[in-house]
C-alpha cells in the first residue's frame, strides 16, 4: 500500500478487555503500509523476553490526535522491556489498522462497501469533468465541472464495482487561484454486510486488472469502508455512514510510483468501456480458474525478482500451468503445449520457421534451467538471448491473457501495433 505521507499519531492505546489500563503510544504508518505502534509499557504482565521473540498480542484500540478512534489488528510485540522501577517501553507490529472506530474484543468488522484508489487510476480510466474555455480577446477564462456520472459493473458474486469521481472545490473566502480537483476511485457495493476479506479478494483483483492493462506495478493508494450500522447523527433527524480508512501491507507494491503513460498501456478504459463488465467478470473468472498461472505471471512482473533466468523460469512455468488449468489433457510436452498457446496468435509472432525457432528455444532453456543450479548460473542474467527470449515469453503471456478476457483477435492486433512496449518487444531478434 501506498503512503504518500508518513502518518504519525500520538495517543492513548489499550487492549479491548482493559480500558483501565491506557498506555500512552505513538502510532506510525509509513509507505509499503508499515504499521508500527511504540508504547510507554506493556500491555499484559506477560514474562520480560528478547528482542528477537515474537509474541502475538491480538487486537488493541486506541484514542489519538484530531479525536480520532482507532482499532489495531493482528499485533503482536517485536520488542519489549519490562524495568524494574525504571519505565518500560515495546514495540508493536500492527496488521491492519481502523481509523475513525473501535471495535471490542468480539466484533468481527463487517462492511456494505469498500472505496480504494490505486496508483494510475485517473489515466487509465481517462474521464473527467473539467472544462476550460480561454477568451484572450477580453482577458478572461471560463473553467467548469461537471462530476461524470458513476460508472456501475455488476459482479457475479453479488457485489457492484463503482468507477467513482470524487472532486475538491477551491478554497474560500478568497479565491486567488481556480483549482479544482478531481480522483477517480473504486468502489464496490454489498447490500449485506461481508467481511473485510471479501472485499479485499475482489480488490485484489481489480488492482492486478490494472497492472496488467498499464503493463506497470500499480498498488494500492486508500481505502476506506462504511458499514450501515455505523452512522452519525448530522441533525434535522439525518444520519450518514462513518468512514473507515484502513492501512494495511499489501501486494502488488513498487517503492517508486510509476508513470502511466498512454501509448505504453495494453488498453485503456475506452477500449473497453462498451464491455466492460463483460471483461472484468472474464479477468476474475480466469484468475479462478488458472490462478497459479496468473500468480506466477504477476510474481515476475510486480514483484522485482532479482535475476533472468529465474524470471524466465517463472514464466515459462506460469505458461504451463496455465495450459495444464485450461485443457487438463493429462501429461503434454512443454513445446506442444507453447504451439497450443501460440496458435490464436502465430500471425503476431512472425512466421512458422520464427515461431518454431521461438518454442525450441524456450522449451530448451526452461529444461536447462530447471534441471541445473541457479545459483551456479546467475550470471546468465548478462546474457542477451535469454533478456529477448524472457521478452518473448513475457509477450506470449500478455497476448494470452488479452485471449482469455474476451478481446478478440481483431482487437488483440490493434492493441499490439498500438503498444508501445508490446511493439518493442515483438521487434526484438533471437
Amino acid at each position: 500500500m501506498r503512503i504518500k505521507e508518513e502518518f504519525k499519531g500520538l495517543g492513548y492505546f489499550w487492549l479491548p478487555s482493559a480500558r483501565n489500563r491506557a498506555l500512552p503510544g505513538i502510532l506510525s504508518i509509513s509507505d509499503g503500509g508499515n504499521i508500527e505502534l511504540e508504547a510507554l509499557g506493556l500491555f499484559d504482565d506477560g514474562e520480560i523476553f528478547l528482542n528477537d521473540e515474537l509474541r502475538p498480542i491480538g487486537r488493541i484500540v486506541g484514542h489519538i490526535e484530531d479525536n480520532r478512534l482507532v482499532t489495531l489488528d493482528d499485533c503482536y510485540y517485536k520488542t519489549g522491556t519490562m524495568n524494574f522501577g525504571g519505565i518500560s517501553k515495546s514495540l508493536i507490529h500492527v496488521g491492519i489498522a481502523f481509523t475513525g472506530v473501535q471495535y471490542d474484543e468480539s466484533t468481527l468488522p463487517l462492511f456494505n462497501t469498500l472505496t480504494f484508489s490505486i496508483d494510475g487510476i485517473d489515466e487509465w480510466v481517462g474521464i473527467s469533468g473539467i472544462s476550460f474555455e480561454p477568451h484572450f480577446e477580453e482577458s478572461t477564462a471560463t473553467i467548469s465541472y461537471q462530476r461524470p456520472e458513476d460508472i456501475s459493473i455488476n459482479l457475479d458474486n453479488g457485489m457492484r464495482l463503482l468507477i467513482t469521481f470524487h472532486w475538491t472545490p477551491p478554497g474560500a473566502p478568497i479565491i486567488r487561484e481556480a483549482r479544482i480537483s478531481q480522483k477517480t476511485h473504486f468502489k464496490l457495493v454489498s447490500e449485506d454486510p461481508r467481511e473485510l476479506s471479501d472485499f479485499t479478494f475482489v480488490a485484489h483483483k481489480i488492482i492486478t486488472f490494472l497492472c496488467f492493462a498499464t503493463d506497470q506495478t500499480v498498488s494500492l493508494d486508500s481505502m476506506s469502508a462504511t458499514s450501515h450500522d455505523l452512522c452519525q447523527d448530522i441533525g434535522q433527524g439525518q444520519t450518514r455512514t462513518i468512514p473507515i480508512n484502513i492501512y494495511f501491507s499489501s501486494r502488488p507494491y513498487s517503492a517508486d510510483e510509476p508513470k502511466i503513460q498512454q501509448h505504453n498501456m495494453l488498453f485503456g478504459f475506452g477500449k473497453i468501456q462498451s464491455d466492460v463488465e463483460k471483461k472484468i467478470k472474464n479477468w476474475i473468472k480466469a484468475y479462478k480458474k488458472t490462478d497459479p498461472a496468473f500468480d506466477l505471471y504477476f510474481s515476475v512482473t510486480t514483484r522485482g525478482q532479482t535475476y533472468l533466468n529465474e524470471k524466465f523460469l517463472t514464466l515459462a512455468r506460469g505458461l504451463e500451468a496455465y495450459h495444464k488449468r485450461k485443457f487438463d489433457e493429462g501429461f503434454v510436452p512443454l513445446d506442444q503445449r507453447i504451439k497450443c498457446i501460440i496458435e490464436p496468435f502465430k500471425e503476431i509472432i512472425g512466421n512458422e520457421e520464427n515461431r518454431r525457432n521461438l518454442i525450441c528455444k524456450i522449451m530448451n532453456t526452461r529444461n536447462d534451467l530447471t534441471h541445473s543450479n541457479l545459483d551456479s548460473i546467475s550470471q546468465t542474467a548478462e546474457d542477451r538471448d535469454l533478456w529477448t527470449l524472457y521478452l518473448k515469453t513475457e509477450l506470449i503471456f500478455q497476448l494470452l491473457l488479452l485471449w482469455s478476457i474476451g478481446f478478440s483477435l481483431e482487437d488483440i492486433n490493434s492493441i499490439v501495433a498500438n503498444c508501445g512496449q508490446l511493439q518493442w518487444k515483438l521487434n526484438q531478434q533471437l
